[in-house]
């Protein structure tokens, strides 16, 4: 069994004509949400033996902020390809990662995060993840390899969505 944990960044500060969208930092609820979202990830005991966060400064902030939050103790991957990215950008990630890791915590960006969400648990409800919020889910594999799109397609009913997290 593996472990995704999936975080929406933090809230950012508006766009603003002087600063490109992925230079966007959080502003301070973003700050404290997402180290608070740490805290609650090392108090339900489920912390990441991997991060992977898109390189937007806003989710890069974020993934820094809830690794500290939780005491997470390894690196934090930066992936150009979560920017602006498709759920095969995230099934890609997902299907190259070494099986030592049984858990990841990915850091990305809507509506990607909702839409990757909704199809792995097949959801018939819309799937809404506001900004900070987390979905922990249980994947049925033992190797990172077993998940492709037709492995996701028949093992949808088998993805368990077992909370939102939302900061305090």
């Amino acid at each position: 069994m593996k472990t995704i944990l999936i975080l929406r960044h933090a809230k950012a500060v508006r766009k603003a004509p002087s600063l490109s969208d992925h230079e966007r930092p959080l502003d301070k609820l973003g700050e404290n949400d997402a180290l608070d979202i740490g805290k609650l990830i090392k108090e339900k005991d489920i912390i990441p033996s991997l991060i992977i966060s898109s390189t937007a400064l806003r989710a890069k902030t974020t993934a820094e902020l809830v690794a500290k939050g939780c005491s997470y103790q390894g690196d934090i991957v930066l992936n150009q390809s979560l920017y602006e990215a498709k759920t095969k950008d995230y099934l890609s990630i997902l299907h190259t990662l070494p099986d030592k890791y049984n858990s990841l915590l990915i850091v990305g960006h809507n509506p990607t995060v909702e839409d990757i969400i909704q199809m792995l648990t097949d959801s018939v409800d819309v799937v809404t993840i506001p900004s900070g919020v987390l979905a922990h889910l249980s994947l049925p594999i033992e190797k990172w390899s077993d998940f492709s799109k037709s492995k996701v397609e028949e093992q949808q009913h088998n993805v368990v969505l077992r909370e939102i997290i939302q900061p305090r």
